[in-house]
């Protein structure tokens, strides 16, 4: 059987039309990948792993009685076959808490066993506080900083809508220092208060750009007189954030996050509706199930999925989005019926059809759009009888997808102001 490909060429021509037309409904969808990937040295929330081993080392320090209950419960999680990560190591305190009652599990009691995930909340906290490290000159530099710049220069009928599982302040940051208003579902000054009704009725403040923050943010806290979740500038492990943790499916049930997740759903329930997704891994079951339904009762909308599957070194290098028992993939390819594209760095699945980045002709230096800048090539291969040859070499098309990486579609997003013209390729419907 011949095996599919995507030209990456028609691809980046297609996402530049929806880009700037002003008949679509834009929407972003961001994950932890964004707060990754900022462009500014040493200012970025470190993956899952590395945090991990962070939060870790803290808790070890703290005291020997934590140190050895991390020993004990790093066992327990790796002999069961799963891996040792900040979401099931506090999973398995909070479980843990639960049933112990007044005895003892790894050396420790109910009430220690609620300071140690208090301990690791203050540490998630710290590692995402990353505006502390911000220089006042490096805001510009923030790769969140040409996403405000295209929102500011953009000419749309429809106001942009970002959706974040991110709790830090960087896209904050980014619009204020452009100037941007824009509306996250608080209102007020003194005491801002969310405000459910107001995040239903978005037509309310119909030419704000909308900033949905899915999991909370620093400085979300309750206010204890009547538990209305309040907005301040004081981040403690109290803040009102879905932590990482079984507990997070529970949570997502309460508002104001119910409300958030089903302004996510009304979105892609909306005609000519595109979401773009960076940095996002599709591992909150919670939502994904939300969008494959959404999907499934919207007209015309779309997702766009820019999904970073690589890892490994040079030597190692694996891509996610090969496996055919990949989540994301069977997303795309089975659950929500040709209405989400992935596009990930060497694969994608565009209508419903896996298959492999190729361009079926070499990039033209005179193309309004450079092919180049948003896919890397790989180097010539030998020449065969049945390629192409230039010398001792053909060429494969073949390469790297860059958009994933989230500097680079803010980079892409950035250049679509200096472009001459929309194109006629359109994504598949």
């Amino acid at each position: 059987m011949n095996q599919h490909t995507h030209d990456p060429r028609e691809h980046i021509r297609g996402i530049h039309q929806i880009l700037i037309s002003d008949k679509k409904r834009i929407g972003f969808l961001f994950g932890a990948g964004s707060s990754f990937a900022t462009g500014v040295e040493n200012v970025f929330v470190p993956a899952i792993n590395e945090m991990t081993t962070v939060i870790v080392d803290s808790i070890e320090s703290h005291s020997p009685e934590f140190a050895a209950a991390v020993t004990q419960i790093r066992a327990e999680t790796e002999s069961s076959d799963l891996d040792f990560t900040i979401e099931s190591f506090l999973s398995t305190i909070e479980a843990k808490r639960a049933v112990i009652g007044a005895g003892t599990l790894n050396g420790l009691d109910s009430i220690a066993f609620g300071n140690l995930a208090d301990l690791v909340k203050a540490n998630v906290v710290k590692l995402v506080s990353v505006h502390e490290k911000l220089p006042p000159e490096g805001r510009t530099k923030l790769a969140h900083a040409r996403l405000a710049s295209w929102i500011s220069k953009a000419r749309r009928r429809f106001p942009s809508e970002i959706f974040t599982t991110n709790y830090d302040y960087l896209f904050e940051i980014a619009l204020e220092d452009s100037g941007i208003p824009y509306f996250d579902g608080f209102s007020g000054s003194y005491e801002p208060f969310f405000c459910p009704e107001a995040v239903e009725d978005v037509e309310a403040y119909p030419h704000l750009v909308k900033l949905w923050k899915m999991h909370g943010s620093l400085g979300w806290t309750y206010r204890e007189r009547d538990k209305a979740v309040i907005r301040n500038n004081n981040a403690t492990a109290e803040s009102i954030l879905i932590y990482p943790s079984h507990l997070k499916y529970n949570t997502t049930k309460k508002q104001p996050y119910v409300g958030l997740i089903d302004r996510l759903c009304a979105f892609l329930q909306q005609d000519d509706a595109v979401l773009f997704t960076c940095g996002y891994s599709f591992g909150d079951n919670h939502i994904n199930e939300r969008i494959v339904t959404s999907l499934r009762r919207g007209g015309n909308s779309h997702i766009i999925a820019m999904y970073f599957d690589e890892s490994g070194d040079q030597k190692n290098t694996t891509f996610e989005l090969a496996d055919e028992k990949n989540k994301v993939r069977n997303l795309a390819t089975r659950d929500t019926g040709g209405k989400m594209s992935v596009y990930g760095r060497r694969h994608a699945v565009i209508g419903g059809k896996f298959g492999e980045w190729q361009l079926k002709g070499e990039p033209n230096s005179a193309e309004t759009i450079r092919v180049n800048q948003y896919f890397d090539e790989d180097a010539a291969m030998p020449s065969q009888k049945s390629g192409t040859g230039k010398g001792d070499e053909r060429w494969t098309g073949k390469g790297r997808f860059l958009l994933p990486d989230f500097q680079k579609l803010t980079e892409f997003l950035n250049d679509l102001s200096s472009s001459d013209g929309p194109v006629t390729t359109p994504l598949p419907s």
